[in-house]
């Protein structure tokens, strides 16, 4: 009942936080109230901004992995540990050894978890290379993979102020987003992909979900992708441009 109570205060506090900053939530693909999967699952999305996880906690009911050094931030870490947020320190990649279990555990128990495995934000122009290696949680525990694209605008300063990149601290993105008019969050939430072989193979499909869902009219509805033709692909780096997925 207690978590119950946090859930319901979080999304409140989250929705009245977006109210504040006159940012308008919309959603595509799948209506908030009826997405394409309702079970436990492995959401991974592309990272704009601190306002990803308001806007996807004012709407959704979820958790997050996060990293570590976010817990330190005021009240963030009282209702990160309360929603049951996964933290990771990236700087120590033995930390994953200590990570992916614990994210099967919250899968296989029924959470909904998401992911942002470009592992850092970005101005929203491309969507950088997918780090895999926590996909391997959703394999592991046999639950499905499911894209979100997540895209902002604005009227006045630009969809870029909603961004939040490089080593601006809040306070001064805070500051910044007082200006902005007309402000829009999108999410975009794409059909489950059909079950891969690997993590590189879910982790490669699900980028290719998100470039491609950022290019298509608001109307078009999403295709679901099967993860298993990307199986026989060579697996080099990726480049950060969306041309890859146009070639």
């Amino acid at each position: 009942m207690t978590r119950l109570l946090v859930v319901r205060a979080t999304r409140l506090l989250c929705r009245g936080v977006l109210a504040a900053l006159r940012i308008e939530v919309r959603h595509e693909g799948a209506p908030a109230d009826r997405p394409t999967h309702d079970g436990p699952a492995l959401w991974v999305a592309n990272h704009l901004s601190w306002i990803d996880i308001v806007a996807m906690l004012g709407h959704h009911q979820c958790t997050f992995v996060a990293k570590d050094d976010v817990r330190r931030w005021p009240l963030v870490g009282t209702l990160g540990r309360a929603l049951g947020v996964i933290w990771i320190d990236r700087t120590r990649k033995r930390d994953l050894l200590r990570t992916i279990p614990l994210l099967g555990d919250a899968l296989r128990s029924g959470c909904r978890v998401i992911l942002f495995p470009e592992g850092t934000t970005t101005l929203g122009h491309s969507v950088l290379p997918f780090r895999s290696s926590l996909v391997e949680a959703a394999v592991q525990a046999g639950v499905p993979v499911v894209p979100v694209a997540l895209s902002v605008s604005a009227d006045r300063g630009g969809g870029e102020t909603l961004c939040w990149v490089g080593d601006e601290t809040l306070w001064a993105h805070l500051r910044r987003l007082v200006f902005v008019r007309g402000a829009v969050f999108t999410i975009r939430v794409l059909p489950a992909l059909a079950p891969g072989p690997s993590r590189k193979v879910q982790s490669h499909a699900a980028r290719a979900c998100i470039v491609t869902a950022r290019r298509q009219p608001a109307a078009q509805r999403a295709v679901a992708w099967d993860a298993s033709a990307f199986a026989k692909q060579n697996f080099r780096p990726m480049d950060s441009s969306d041309l890859e997925i146009a070639r």
